[in-house]
């Protein structure tokens, strides 16, 4: 719910640059506002943190250090950090302006629409190469879901991008989530986050992740569904569902290719978000 405070600072003018005109959002981590940039014009997003605990505001500087990192991938560009007059922790991002892929798909899937390797192409190839960049980098996106896939209108440009890095985790640094803390969305979470939590997960879990979106992508489900309970109890059986049993049209390759995407060890998994992609793209 949004508090007097949060509302009450649209027309706030931020760092003597940013004017806050509304409100595009809310969630745990803070308010994102749509923002006029008064030196240069450009509308921008601005996400403001919620509170200014020292845990939210070494999440929110490593969410910037991620996406700074990623500069030239699909990850969203950050232009500046700034702070509200208040003095709470703010970054300014770049303003988008689509829908996200699990919006699509629902208005795809209205109209008897499936997804074919064009669309599959055009959607997780930037998306794929973004997390294979962030892997390289030692850092973990954790949160990897259709929700957070962003599809850019073609009136604003087009393409694809990658949001949400809050909860990325660098391996070389010092854990910031709790262990008894979930990061993520319980109908991606691999069996090991299930298992440990996911303080100290590796790629792994964003190969799998990965792979469950792709399987709602082309199933038109997830893999798993249910409550809490019966999500993990799914993700810690050995069993995978049968993609082809949604899709005939698939090379019988495909349920191999869910196995390994989706396997219950992470060692058994893909190694490389690359791995997965190539494999994959063989079930056409």
């Amino acid at each position: 719910m949004l508090t007097p405070e949060l509302r009450g600072r649209t027309g706030q003018i931020v760092s003597g640059r940013y004017e806050l005109l509304d409100i595009l959002g809310s969630g745990g981590q803070g308010v994102v506002y749509r923002a006029l940039d008064r030196i240069d014009g450009d509308h921008v997003a601005l996400k403001v943190l919620g509170c200014n605990d020292p845990d939210a505001c070494e999440r929110m500087f490593r969410e910037a250090l991620v996406m700074s990192q990623l500069q030239g991938t699909a990850a969203v560009r950050v232009l500046h950090q700034a702070r509200t007059n208040d003095g709470v922790m703010a970054l300014v991002m770049e303003l988008l302006q689509g829908e996200d892929l699990q919006v699509r798909l629902l208005a795809r899937e209205k109209a008897g629409i499936v997804a074919d390797k064009a669309f599959l192409r055009a959607v997780f190839e930037p998306i794929v190469q973004t997390l294979e960049a962030a892997h390289e980098r030692g850092i973990v996106h954790r949160d990897i879901k259709a929700e957070n896939v962003f599809l850019v209108s073609e009136a604003h440009g087009g393409g694809v991008r990658l949001l949400d890095f809050g909860f990325a985790k660098l391996l070389r640094a010092p854990a910031i989530t709790a262990p008894e803390v979930v990061a993520g969305s319980p109908s991606y979470f691999a069996p090991e986050v299930w298992r440990e939590g996911s303080s100290n997960v590796g790629t792994s879990v964003d190969v799998y992740a990965l792979g469950v979106a792709i399987f709602r992508t082309l199933a038109g489900r997830l893999p798993f569904t249910g409550d809490p309970l019966g999500l993990m109890r799914a993700a810690l059986d050995e069993k995978r569902p049968s993609l082809r049993a949604f899709r005939p049209d698939l090379s019988p390759d495909v349920d191999a290719w869910v196995s390994q995407a989706l396997a219950l060890r992470p060692q058994n998994r893909f190694q490389r978000v690359t791995a997965l992609w190539r494999a994959l793209m063989t079930c056409f």
